[in-house]
């Protein structure tokens, strides 16, 4: 199923090529992340120069989590938003919501070599669940 709970705003900082939405015909793959509730399994990913991945992430912790992928500087403030609005909707960035025991996908195609960070950005959580996304040359 495809997520409706996933969003495009990279305006904010331009430096970072996070990417857009992927087209599921163009999936070269699929990568699997568990949410527990201290970390994500695994944290660390790599993937190629514009690949298209669909990501399969399934809540396996007690509590509502987030996955969002942008540069850490939009992570934090995302963070910070949310620490502050928790009630708010915070649709500003690329961003899945997965319930306890739910699982969600979105499809994602990367652009240029780099990194790209990701992150649960809910209150208490943005500190210990973060992993990064390397996006190798072709």
């Amino acid at each position: 199923m495809l997520s409706t709970h996933i969003y495009a705003s990279a305006e904010s900082n331009p430096e970072v090529d996070i990417g857009k939405p992927g087209d599921s015909n163009k999936v070269s793959r699929t990568i699997q992340l568990v949410q527990v509730d201290n970390m994500f399994l695994p944290s660390e990913i790599t993937v190629s120069e514009s690949e298209t991945i669909r990501f399969v992430i399934k809540n396996g912790g007690n509590q509502k989590h987030e996955m969002m992928i942008g540069s850490m500087a939009d992570l934090k403030k995302v963070a910070n938003m949310r620490r502050k609005f928790p009630e708010k909707d915070h649709s500003v960035a690329h961003l899945v919501q997965v319930e306890p025991g739910e699982q969600e996908e979105f499809i994602w195609q990367f652009g240029s070599a780099g990194t790209i960070d990701f992150a649960c950005p809910l209150p208490g959580h943005f500190k210990k669940m973060r992993g990064t996304i390397t996006v190798e040359r072709k």
